[in-house]
């Protein structure tokens, strides 16, 4: 569940930032799923995406993080 939950806020947060935004409406098409595809996988094709500043549009550190934390949680570490 904490998975899905985490996708789904992370591709709010991209859809909203103000850094990146509208990756579901580009090209002049009204809904383009494949822009959250190709966010997602971005990092696997460009290493500057490990910087800590890019951090926060890093589909895989948000995955690390929520696994971290959830693992915390279920284990009653706070």
């Amino acid at each position: 569940m904490w998975f899905l939950l985490t996708t789904i806020a992370f591709l709010l947060y991209i859809q909203f930032s103000p850094g990146m935004g509208n990756i579901w409406y580009r090209n002049n098409e009204y809904f383009s799923p494949m822009g959250a595809v190709n966010v997602i996988l971005f990092p696997l094709q460009n290493e500057h995406m490990w910087v800590p500043s890019m951090w926060d549009i890093n589909y895989f550190i948000w995955i690390l993080i929520a696994g971290i934390l959830n693992y915390i949680i279920n284990y009653g570490l706070i």
